[in-house]
């Protein structure tokens, strides 16, 4: 191999390392589920430090960039912007929210109206479709109202992941789910819901299942309140960062010992 070919695979493979998720760079999330990640809890009720948007964070809802903590209501987007942006400063953290109250799984499948509509959400945002890092999924609780959805969940979640790591051309992404908990006698299969997460959490590639026990709801003992969303985005956020931080040392020695090639 000539040395001209030598130091144009090394250029290569430094680029390659550069633009990936633990370097410093773009990162982007992908928030999505029903109406715990739209989010119901109070706004005026968050602490003082998470109303304004990190300097390194962009928000994008409803096909537009906003604020985060701007509108009456929030969802685990806030904290967990506030996380990962402190975990890597010196990355730009890009989050798109899209969210469908009282949505079921089957809503979601491909070429069903919440997911071209996700799709073409996210679409709009980018000159192109972008690489997401992250997936955050809290949705569920709909399907666990009767038991046809429910015994169906975990086959219908699973096209779903599949369909879009593929759509969106990022076939290694992250998928953290939070686990569905309503409590009511409406919700009739919650277990059956939780344990077909559980097994798409077994058997698919790259997911990760958070508990959402203990966390605090409204009075309707379904939706979080405004604690319960804070939690429920650092647990996101935790999850993601410890991902993330496993992989980091190998690549940054790498990536130096590239450099030392070309001193």
């Amino acid at each position: 191999m000539t040395i001209k070919k030598y130091l144009s695979l090394l250029l290569l493979l430094l680029a390659s390392i550069s633009f990936s998720a633990g370097w410093a760079g773009q990162r982007v999330y992908l928030m999505a589920g029903q109406s715990n990640m739209m989010g119901l809890a109070n706004t005026s009720q968050l602490p003082a430090g998470y109303r304004h948007t990190p300097a390194n964070v962009t928000f994008i809802y409803q096909g537009r960039q906003r604020p985060l903590a701007r509108d009456s209501r929030f969802g685990p987007e806030v904290s967990f912007a506030h996380l990962v942006s402190r975990a890597f400063p010196d990355d730009e953290h890009i989050i798109i929210k899209f969210a469908a109250t009282g949505s079921h799984i089957r809503q979601w499948l491909p070429g069903e109206h919440y997911y071209r509509a996700m799709l073409r959400q996210i679409n709009i945002s980018f000159d192109r479709t972008p690489r997401i890092d992250a997936v955050f999924w809290m949705q569920g609780e709909s399907d666990a109202r009767n038991s046809y959805r429910a015994t169906r969940y975990a086959n219908r979640l699973s096209r779903f992941i599949h369909s879009l790591r593929r759509d969106l051309r990022s076939p290694s992404s992250l998928f953290i789910m939070g686990q569905i908990n309503p409590q009511g006698s409406g919700y009739p299969m919650v277990q059956e819901v939780q344990l077909n997460q559980r097994v798409v959490d077994t058997q698919v590639n790259n997911t990760l299942l958070i508990t959402t026990h203990g966390l605090h709801k409204n009075i309707d003992n379904i939706h979080y309140s405004a604690q319960g969303q804070l939690e429920l985005g650092r647990r996101f956020a935790a999850t993601y960062i410890h991902s993330n931080r496993a992989l980091q040392p190998i690549r940054r020695n790498l990536r130096s010992e590239i450099l030392a090639l070309f001193r």
